[in-house]
This record gives structure tokens, sequence and C-alpha cells, in this order.
């Protein structure tokens, strides 16, 4: 099985630089040798200063790719939610027409998708009734799982990330990683804007690159997130005799 993950768009056709890198990471994934099964969008696929989702799903359908997505802290839920109904229904919805978490068995391994939108947080929230919803999920699967989440859930060592964005509920997720590790291939995230690799006891959790822009690592205090001139890219995940690997391809 092979998994492409792409993130942080931040999709506005006015921004033409950033509308350059985009369309250079759909077409390198388009350009791949390799089969892709399925391409995961984890978050912030447009910018919060622009509301029209059509001509950004018309750049991912381009890769004739089935796609999954989540809500990042650009993606307003009902706005995101609409836009899939109307412009790629075939994707997965949940039983709450409020929030966009789903589950999707439709490949080898069982896809669950959490939102995590608040209104003007950029760490987001996701309630202890998702929560609860997600565990319940990975124990009754009989199906290795994967789960989409925009926010990197664990410590990051960088400043902005760590103290003006990581919210209470990572810790209460990651726990949920812990007691259910044996059956989590991979937390797949976006929101930082660099590839970051970590590990909850087992489980991988990683940060794919911005399609958009690369932000500084600010190992040191900062006051706000800064692009940094950086390749964007895109992760694939391989499943070889039933072990992941995931490949990080600078653009």
């Amino acid at each position: 099985m092979n998994i492409f993950q792409i993130s942080d768009l931040h999709y506005n056709p006015k921004n033409i630089s950033a509308l350059h890198n985009i369309e250079s990471v759909i077409n390198h994934i388009k350009a791949q040798k390799i089969k892709a099964d399925l391409l995961l969008v984890t978050g912030d696929i447009i910018n919060r200063d622009y509301d029209n989702y059509q001509p950004v799903f018309d750049l991912i359908k381009s890769t004739n790719l089935p796609f999954l997505c989540i809500t990042g802290n650009h993606d307003k839920s009902k706005n995101l939610i609409s836009a899939l109904k109307q412009f790629y229904p075939s994707h997965p919805m949940g039983a709450n027409p409020s929030k966009l978490d789903y589950v999707c068995d439709a490949f080898l391994w069982r896809f669950i998708g959490l939102d995590s939108y608040m209104t003007n947080s950029s760490g987001g929230n996701i309630s202890d009734s998702q929560l609860a919803w997600l565990e319940e999920k990975i124990v009754e699967s009989d199906k290795p799982v994967v789960i989409m989440v925009h926010q990197f859930t664990l410590k990051t060592g960088l400043f902005f990330f760590d103290f003006q964005s990581r919210a209470p509920w990572c810790d209460k997720f990651n726990d949920i990683i812990k007691r259910n590790a044996d059956k989590i291939k991979l937390v797949a995230c976006g929101h930082l804007h660099n590839a970051l690799i970590s590990h909850i006891s087992s489980v991988p959790v990683i940060s794919c690159f911005s399609a958009n822009w690369q932000a500084y690592l600010d190992f040191e205090k900062v006051t706000d997130m800064k692009e940094v001139s950086r390749p964007v890219g895109y992760f694939i995940h391989r499943l070889i005799d039933n072990q992941l690997i995931s490949y990080a391809v600078a653009v």
C-alpha cells in the first residue's frame, strides 16, 4: 500500500509564488513512478482570507487519486464539509454534521479523520466526546489504523508551537495512542510547516511539509512563525513486508 501525504496548502490564487509551490508539489506527485493508493491532505487546505475550495480541489483531483482530508486551523468545519459535499461527494462524512470526524474502511487499513478546528485558535480543540469516539473506533477496528489530525500533538522543541499553539487536548490524545499503540500504524499531521518525525510509544507521528511555505525552526523565543526559504514537499508512506516506511520528498 502506498499513501501520499500533503499538508498546509493555504491556497489563495492571489499569492502567485504560493500557487507555484502547490502546483509543483501536485505535479511531482503526478509524475511519481510508483502507484499511489490514497492521498492524505492533513489540513489548512485554504488560507483564512479565502473561502473557495473548488480550485484547490480541482488541483488535488488532477492527481486522479482518491483523497481524504481534515480541517486545519484555517479550514472552518462547516465550510470544508459543505465544499466536500459539493465538489467531492464521495468523501466520507461522520454522524456529526458540524464536525468532519469520520472513518474510512475502503482500504487495507482503517483511516480515521479528526476535526480539530476551533475559531481563532491555532492549537484548535478536540472535545472529550470526540476523543471517546476516536478510541471507540480504534478499539473496534479489525484493521490497522491511521489517524489524521492537523496539529502535531507532541512537544516539538520549537517555541511558537510548544508555547503559543500546543493545546491541552494533545495530552489526552497522546494517552489514547499509547493505550492502543498495537493497533495504530501512523498519526499523520501537518501544522508545523516542516517535516518532523517522532513517536508515541511505537507509533510514528509525522508532520508533513507545507506545500506552500516552510517555517523557521525557532529553537529560541520568537513572537510569531517566520517563513524561511526551504523546499516544499510531501511524504510517501509505504507498507512493505508489513512495515511502514515513510519517505520525505522535497520538491
